[in-house]
């Protein structure tokens, strides 16, 4: 049975809400990056955090499989404990599709990234749509922007929204002591290092540093972890 129109009875409170991407209600949030244009994975490390700060899974999916693993391979090695999932996928061919689509089932996900990383190719190959997809800028290996809008695509058992590509974000929502709770692979330290309250940065006898000496946590994330904080308690003396 089809239905040529409807009224809208009531409107629920949001369940969640996601400032830079600007969708509410998601249950994931997959992160789309593609060597081409080069990962900003500071960029990466802001949307993790801000996907878990509002409750969502996060599966972070490598594009463009069919030009190299390279990057694949980098997030393996630095995301395996730090997100739910990680997909090595082509838009082109096809491979991994049919991996990702089994995960995504049942989920209302919002596919996020920087801008010609193939967020619409990759819904374009999963719901056999014909929308508009960026290309890269020869002069500067950037993206440009396609997607202005936001839409939901549905097919059976999947509901996942397209958003627009960028290059930046603030995590505005996000104060410095709650950060390293949204770090999925600092869970098992948190609240146990010598000082309580420990900021992980500067304060001896630190689990989570000790983890990353010890190769248990990535120092990439970890350096990375370091350069957000700093940026939230910057951001927290201008504000209060």
């Amino acid at each position: 049975m089809v239905f040529d129109n409807g009224v809208i009875e009531k409107v629920e409170p949001r369940s969640s809400y996601y400032p830079r991407t600007n969708v509410a209600n998601v249950t994931l949030i997959n992160i789309v990056i593609a060597p081409l244009p080069e990962p900003d994975y500071l960029l990466v490390d802001k949307l993790i955090a801000e996907a878990y700060a509002g409750g969502a899974k996060v599966t972070l999916t490598v594009n463009k499989a069919d030009t190299g693993l390279s990057v694949f391979n980098y997030c393996k090695e630095n995301y395996s404990n730090a997100v739910d999932a990680i997909f090595s996928v082509s838009a082109e061919t096809g491979e991994g599709i049919d991996e990702l689509v089994s995960y995504l089932n049942g989920n209302f996900t919002a596919f996020a990234g920087q801008s010609a990383v193939g967020k619409t190719s990759l819904i374009n190959r999963i719901f056999g749509t014909d929308k508009a997809v960026n290309s890269l800028s020869e002069k500067t290996l950037r993206g440009r922007h396609t997607t202005t809008s936001r839409e939901i695509h549905f097919a059976d058992g999947l509901a996942v929204i397209d958003t627009p590509g960028f290059s930046s974000l603030e995590l505005t929502g996000v104060k410095s002591d709650e950060l390293d709770k949204l770090y999925k692979e600092f869970t098992p330290y948190v609240g146990k290092c010598y000082y309580i309250g420990c900021s992980h940065t500067a304060e001896p006898d630190c689990l989570i540093k000790d983890a990353v000496s010890s190769g248990g946590i990535s120092s990439d994330r970890y350096s990375r972890y370091l350069s957000i904080y700093k940026e939230i308690k910057e951001n927290e003396k201008h504000r209060y």
